[in-house]
């Protein structure tokens, strides 16, 4: 330490998601050099890229390193986090989509005291089957085929619908998605249908729907498929959450292109990292404890290491929690009970080897960390590339639809999430992933915006009186997807991480390209 100079701060970041690396990168990168950042991952490795694998093609030696979840960004919405990554020199690439909507075939599982499915039957195999972009439309239960961005003016025609038919849909989409746009933009959500504004009871999307008359058909076999995929949920858990999610997610990324970054999310996880000299790994946290005078904030947490587990804990100056609500709630006492009423759910995402030419399995296996490729950009010069399909499979069904999405590589790799029916086979799966997902409704906006700082409604208005604990408070913030009014995407990571560096004094050193970004997306919202 420099002679005269105050003894830095010392932060203990809880998390390795985008959330927890932007706010740690932010404050160990501080100009003033006031921050020393402890980072704590219960994990082996860092979160943010913790569920991607490297893929082998046996017969060629090609290695592909897949991203899951997928990380595709969508121009506008991502202005934050787009501009981080340009600061960072985070390459980035175009690239296109054919989303193909498509009926299940499989049969629906039994309802309950009916009688159990079978988990090992014919019918778990029956599903539209993965299409590289010459052959899309041909699976069966496909009933359209829309190119993102347009980029195919006339769309596929599905091998089972006729050209009429398909003229026919074509116009009712135009006038439905014409119609949709015109309403995002000058029809504001508001509160829900004959209640007051009070306790937070904003209007949701099925509400909004409602309200402005868009078709029933249009939402169930176009809208929802998408969206709830975007989410990670089913169709019921979307149309509960609040309008104003679906419309500024529309009306900022309409007609905007998607992008990826060049060798995935281990290039950003790396970029934001390479600062941090205390990272602390299979460090599972298991008490936030703030003591007594603003002493500082005791973290207690379980060290596995060589299959000894201890535990352990010490005191910082301040803490950063970027893990969800359901374990902020569990480690952090002051949150049990307000936390616990976000609803969060666990999603799947498998890894599918596609068939040989003779149906053959084993042309794919995991490749060894050695092999990993070197980052790189599929497209070139800004070129998209050739289109990847992602096939919406809806199962529709009165007691709730769903959707699986199903992702089709270049290399015929497919990355299947949330899956309609299991177990898929285990011959040909080569990797497995569960992630939590955090869902919105109407009760848990008005209990983030509340615990951010960002509402005026009195406590008793969102349950119970008493004290409501306020972000910043006793030392301690919270930052993630979900930590803002927003869809629970990675914008909101970048988001609630630049409201702590403000919090903390700390310089972003990007701040003039989110200026421009802030005035772009007002001028789209108003």
């Amino acid at each position: 330490m420099e002679s005269g100079r105050p003894p830095k701060s010392r932060v203990a970041v809880i998390g390795t998601g985008l959330a927890g690396l932007t706010t740690a990168h932010l404050l160990a990168t501080d100009n003033k050099g006031r921050y020393e950042v402890t980072l704590f991952e219960q994990g082996n490795g860092l979160a943010f890229d913790s569920a991607s694998v490297d893929i082998k093609n046996v017969k060629t030696g090609a290695v592909e390193r897949l991203d899951l979840p997928m990380r595709a960004l969508a121009g506008g919405y991502y202005a934050n986090l787009l501009c981080m990554y340009e600061y960072l020199g985070i390459p980035i690439h175009p690239v296109r989509f054919l989303f193909v909507f498509a009926k299940s075939l499989m049969k629906a599982p039994a309802r309950s005291g009916s009688g159990s499915r079978s988990r090992t039957g014919g019918d778990a195999t029956v599903r539209p089957a993965p299409e590289a972009e010459g052959k899309v439309g041909s699976a069966p239960g496909t009933y359209f085929v829309h190119a993102s961005n347009l980029h195919k003016v006339i769309p596929p025609r599905p091998a089972e619908r006729g050209v009429l038919s398909h003229v026919v849909e074509i116009l009712y989409l135009i006038v439905c998605q014409f119609w949709f746009t015109i309403a995002c933009f000058l029809i504001r959500p508001g509160t829900a249908p004959g209640k007051s504004s009070r306790g937070g009871e904003c209007e949701t999307v099925s509400e909004y729907l409602e309200r402005i008359w868009l078709p029933r058909r249009y939402v169930s076999h176009y809208l929802l498929p998408l969206m709830s995929n975007v989410s990670t949920c089913s169709h019921d858990e979307l149309l509960r959450f609040p309008a104003s999610d679906l419309v500024s997610y529309k009306k900022l990324s309409h007609g905007r292109q998607h992008y990826v970054v060049c060798g995935g999310a281990g290039v950003v996880q790396s970029r934001l990292s390479d600062c941090m000299n205390d990272i602390r790994l299979g460090a599972r946290v298991l008490e936030v404890r703030p003591e007594a005078n603003s002493q500082g904030v005791t973290v207690r947490w379980r060290l596995t290491k060589d299959g000894v587990m201890e535990d352990l804990e010490e005191t910082f100056d301040r803490v950063v929690l970027a893990v969800s609500p359901d374990v902020t709630g569990r480690i952090f006492k002051p949150l049990v009970g307000t936390l616990g009423k976000i609803p969060t759910i666990q999603v799947e995402s498998h890894v599918v080897e596609p068939l040989g030419a003779e149906g053959e399995i084993g042309n794919y296996s995991r490749a060894e960390s050695h092999e990993r490729p070197a980052p790189r950009c599929s497209g070139q010069n800004g070129c998209a590339g050739p289109a990847q399909a992602i096939t919406f499979t809806t199962r529709f069904s009165e007691h709730g639809s769903r959707s699986e999405a199903v992702h089709t590589m270049p290399s015929g790799i497919t990355v299947c999430t949330s899956p309609l029916q299991e177990p898929l086979n285990p011959k040909s799966t080569l990797h497995s992933a569960k992630f939590t997902r955090t869902l919105r409704t109407a009760e848990s906006r008005a209990i983030v915006e509340k615990v951010l700082g960002e509402s005026r409604r009195a406590t008793e208005e969102i349950g119970g009186g008493g004290h409501q604990w306020v972000n910043g408070e006793d030392n301690v913030w919270l930052v993630g997807a979900w930590c803002w009014d927003g869809m629970v995407l990675l914008e909101g990571c970048v988001v609630s991480s630049l409201r702590v560096a403000d919090d903390f004094g700390v310089e972003v050193p990007w701040r003039d390209c989110l200026v421009i970004a802030s005035v772009l997306q007002t001028e789209l919202l108003l």
